[in-house]
């Protein structure tokens, strides 16, 4: 088991930030949210060493650098990293996908509860899906992203999500169901050869995440 002086110094650190002039934080916040943006752009890369079943080797390896913090099981910004398995192919998974962020874009589907609402395509291309989604109550915005690849049997994704707050820690697992509500709503999780992979090392709050809720 490994100290819980990282954890400390990760408190105390946010403790210093928010002592910073405003000009300073707004430096400091700017080059976080750039970081976490080009981590997870790079894991959402395809190369021909790492590619469908990154996640559950990550998951399985207790070695995993992904996040050293014995002490603290998820990572250590609220964010979700996901493999997904379609049997349809990527062409009719991203066009069920923006259709429905289009059917959620307004504050509508979230008067009786839940979060399934308020979200925005940012930018599509054949390969790739990027979006927001803004909770309805605190109006936090996090990023997603879906990318695609054809397979012998329909479609692979990785996925990503982050929240855009700098120093978000726990999301009572936010982050997954920003991208898995979309994949519920649009009916993907009940074809054929649906699969799922993804743990707590790389998902905030995985295992007691309520999409009903969140």
């Amino acid at each position: 088991m490994t100290s819980p002086i990282p954890v400390l110094c990760i408190f105390a650190c946010i403790a210093f930030c928010h002592a910073m002039p405003q000009g300073n934080l707004n430096l400091l916040d700017n080059a976080i949210l750039q970081d976490l943006n080009d981590k997870h752009e790079n894991y959402i890369e395809f190369d021909q060493d790492n590619e469908i079943g990154a996640n559950q080797d990550q998951c399985d390896d207790k070695n995993s650098t992904i996040n050293s913090i014995d002490l603290f099981p998820y990572p250590l910004h609220a964010s979700c990293r996901v493999e997904w398995t379609f049997g349809v192919d990527c062409t009719e998974v991203a066009a069920r996908l923006v259709n429905q962020i289009d059917l959620w874009t307004g504050p509508e589907n979230c008067e009786g509860g839940g979060e399934k609402c308020l979200y925005k395509v940012t930018s599509q291309s054949k390969r790739r899906l990027r979006g927001t989604h803004t909770t309805p109550v605190s109006f936090y915005v996090d990023n997603f992203s879906f990318r695609f690849r054809p397979t012998r049997y329909g479609c692979y994704s990785k996925s990503y999500s982050y929240s855009t707050v700098p120093y978000a820690v726990l999301d009572y697992g936010t982050n997954y169901c920003n991208m898995f509500n979309l994949i519920d709503g649009s009916g993907l999780n009940k074809e054929p050869n649906f699969s799922e992979k993804t743990c707590n090392k790389i998902c905030t709050q995985y295992t007691t995440a309520d999409c009903e809720v969140y």
